[in-house]
This record gives structure tokens, sequence and C-alpha cells, in this order.
């Protein structure tokens, strides 16, 4: 049962970060020049739009980058997307994969192509997916969260 390429990128909610990004850029892109950020003798609004609205680039990149970067898996091979540009890996060519720290890295015979946006738990999908090219691994059990327990107060006497 082919179920086509997955797609492993970052989350929906990193978008979050571009809203912020906007909103902060307002104060440096739509500033006034002065300090007080008074009207003008012409009568204008106290706004000027010049260079310093490129600052707006910064929300736009980080979008396109949050768009753009992933690491696609399918049975002919992974695709590295980058905010620049792409690179299709097939299996043959992949020797193995790495990780390092939170990292995981495809081994091919040049060194070795982070492949972003992947983790350890997505290990177990990507050997299956390989159909026998990478070993098998199981996939990842979560571990949940320690819990505190409340301390017990011990009646004093």
């Amino acid at each position: 049962m082919d179920s086509g390429p997955v797609v492993i990128r970052l989350p929906r909610t990193s978008y979050l970060v571009v809203i912020f990004l906007f909103f902060a850029c307002f104060t440096v892109g739509f500033g006034a020049r002065g300090s007080h950020g008074l009207r003008d003798s012409t009568g204008g609004s106290g706004f000027d739009v010049g260079p310093q609205t490129l600052v707006f680039a910064v929300p736009l990149l980080v979008a396109i980058f949050i768009a753009r970067t992933a690491t696609v898996v399918s049975t002919a091979g992974l695709t590295v997307r980058a905010l620049f540009g792409s690179r299709t890996l097939r299996w043959d060519e992949i020797r193995g994969l790495t990780v390092s720290g939170r990292a995981v890295y495809a081994v091919v015979d040049g060194g070795a192509i982070r492949l972003p946006c992947v983790r350890i738990a997505h290990l177990g999908p990507i050997s299956r997916i390989s159909a026998g090219r990478l070993p098998e691994l199981p996939d990842a059990t979560p571990k949940p969260a320690p819990q505190r327990q409340r301390a017990r107060r011990q009646p004093t006497q």
C-alpha cells in the first residue's frame, strides 16, 4: 500500500513568529525619524516611509523559510528542501542515517547532508518507507512528562 510521499516540515504554529515579527517591524518600518514621533512642519502624519521599511523583508523571509524548509520522504528517496534550492537523494546514494544531537543527517559518499525538520521520532517511518534500504527501526515511544507530586504536608505537632 503506497500512501505517497511523507512531508516532514516545521509545524504550522511557527507562523506565529512571523506575526510577532510583523508587528514588531512597525516601530522600525514606519516610525518617525524624530525621537518624539511628532508631526513635521508640513502637517504630515508623523510616519516616514523610506529605506527603513525594508525591515518588513525579515518577516517575509521567515515566512518563506517556514514554507520551504522540509524533508520529503518517498519510495524513490529523500528530497531536502531549503530556503534556496533543493536536493534529491535516491535511496541507493544514501549509505545510512546518523544522529548528532537533535539533528539527523543522511550519509552519502561526499559527506553528510542535514535533513531539516527530521527528528529521532521520524526514523521509524523513514526506515519503513525506504523499503528495506535502511535498517528497520521501531517507532519512538512517547515519553510522558514527569508529573510533579505535591509534597504532602504532615501535620506539625
